[in-house]
């Protein structure tokens, strides 16, 4: 909490008398007024965009930089405009010998070669989202091209469209390559296992606030008045509280998770997930989750989890009825005796991504309640994954990294406008 005190020439006297008498001992306490933005700047948002704090720096680092690059076109294109050609040919190698690139050149060159960039920025994504996607070849994708403005810019191959469109649809394209292979696969013993909710109150109540979980809010909504203040609560107060105790419990989850599928004849591939943090939380709940009741992170169902890969359908469904046998489930129409509550695990819920005969990748995801020794409760996941379909998802990771950027470039260009590029 801070405030500010313009003080003329002649009021400082008292001041500073005034200042004595409420025990302050000098003006050194206050803090001066911020600075204005530079002018011709515009920092303010419509409180009603809702813009995640990320887009909010992103669109605010465009917006000082766009002149900025405007000037250096005018520098390289010179009289004859092959200063602006040289650029491109250099920009061009830099990203084909993929080495390192100066965004701020790039999008200087995309200002000036506005067709030739956009055609060497999709050229390359077609070339490192090729399968099989060589690892080093995407880091240095993701951390060189991918985070730069180009993106954001009015497509010129399709007037419509913005180039982010085209990158979407390059990975689009790519995963529909895999998932034809993945459709490929049948598994019918797993087509039949219902998906279901064991939590009273049913689907809408399987959240970490439900009165048999416990990690309520601290404040009551109307105590914190504003739309503004609720968004604020819930994105950086109550998520890292539940961060807190996923990772206080994520030690006791993954140990007593793996001693459960030890028992199972054979070997299983116990695979330990790290607490999701903090960037990818925010993320899923102001996406997935926007719409649905305050807290909105409460959804979040997967802050502590684990997989389980099978070699086949039949051992992965004796994996699952050993979970439920070994959990066991909640009476979802009379509710949870107390002695329920008290066990370490209860199975609250069951989603079977097999059932319909669905293509693409698919699991069966359980989502448990786990109850640590020091008493700390938290809902959980569990997925149960067929080593065939595990393959399929390796390969098409990176590309629904791409496709979770979707709705970060919408807001992006909708907050820019067209006066951008």
């Amino acid at each position: 909490l801070r405030c500010s005190l313009n003080v003329g020439p002649g009021d400082e006297e008292v001041i500073r008398k005034r200042l004595r008498d409420i025990m302050i001992p000098s003006l050194s306490s206050f803090r001066p007024a911020p600075s204005p933005p530079s002018q011709g700047v515009n920092l303010e948002f419509d409180e009603s965009q809702q813009l995640t704090d990320r887009v909010r720096t992103t669109v605010n680092a465009v917006r000082m930089k766009k002149e900025i690059f405007r000037r250096y076109v005018n520098d390289i294109q010179g009289v004859t405009g092959l200063g602006a050609v040289a650029a491109q040919e250099y920009v061009r190698n830099v990203i084909e010998q993929r080495q390192l690139v100066w965004g701020d050149l790039l999008m200087i060159v995309m200002l000036s070669r506005p067709v030739q960039v956009e055609k060497i920025l999709l050229r390359t994504a077609r070339e490192v989202l090729a399968a099989p996607i060589d690892p080093l070849q995407w880091v240095w994708f993701r951390d060189n091209l991918l985070s730069s403005y180009g993106w954001f810019a009015r497509s010129r191959a399709f007037p419509s469209t913005f180039v982010y469109e085209q990158l979407l649809a390059i990975a689009e394209e790519k995963i529909a390559e895999q998932a034809k292979i993945a459709d490929a696969m049948s598994f019918p013993e797993l087509e039949d296992v219902p998906s279901s909710v064991f939590f009273p109150g049913g689907q809408n109540e399987c959240r970490q606030d439900h009165r048999m979980v416990g990690n309520v809010a601290g404040v009551l909504p109307q105590l914190l008045g504003s739309a503004e203040n609720l968004q604020f609560y819930d994105l950086n107060v109550y998520l890292n509280q539940l961060l807190c105790i996923s990772h206080i419990i994520d030690p006791q989850f993954q140990a007593h998770l793996a001693s459960v599928f030890r028992r199972l004849p054979g070997s299983v591939d116990f695979q330990e997930g790290p607490p999701k943090n903090l960037a990818r939380s925010r993320a899923k709940a102001q996406t997935d989750y926007a719409d649905c009741p305050w807290p909105t992170c409460a959804h979040l169902l997967d802050l502590v989890r684990c997989s389980v890969t099978f070699e086949t359908a039949e051992e992965l469904r004796a994996g699952l009825m050993l979970l439920m046998d070994e959990a066991g489930t909640a009476d979802h129409d009379n509710g949870w005796s107390p002695a329920q509550i008290q066990q370490k695990l209860t199975v609250v819920r069951v989603k079977n991504g097999f059932s319909g005969g669905r293509g693409g990748y698919r699991d069966i995801k359980v989502n448990v309640l786990f109850v640590s020794d020091q008493g700390f409760a938290m809902i959980g996941e569990v997925a149960l994954v067929l080593a065939k379909l595990r393959d399929y998802k390796q390969a098409t990771h990176e590309l629904y990294e791409i496709l979770r950027e979707r709705e970060f470039f919408r807001q992006v260009v909708d907050a820019l406008g067209d006066d951008w590029l």
